[in-house]
């Protein structure tokens, strides 16, 4: 998995946000306000590539259990892939 280069993080207001530029932003209309775990998630997605290692990356830096970890990030991965902001390789 990758990030959509046409997607960016930015910080507004205090509030994490998912912005679409370029192409993305003739589609996605509109913006995505990310919590915590989820800015992690997508600031680590190129890093680890796989859900299971976004899971042992938020296991290590949040304190969560294990089985609210794998569904949370399979969720967020389902949804980001779905909306083209994340990139199957």
């Amino acid at each position: 998995m990758k990030r959509n280069t046409n997607f960016i993080l930015r910080e507004i207001a205090g509030e994490n946000i998912l912005v679409a530029t370029g192409e993305a932003a003739q589609i996605f209309n509109g913006m995505i306000t990310l919590n915590d775990v989820a800015s992690f998630i997508w600031k680590n997605i190129d890093e680890c590539k796989t859900v299971d290692k976004l899971i042992a990356s938020i296991l290590d830096e949040f304190d969560i259990d294990d089985e609210t970890a794998k569904r949370d990030v399979q969720n967020f991965t389902t949804e980001l892939i779905t909306m083209g902001m994340v990139i199957e390789e």
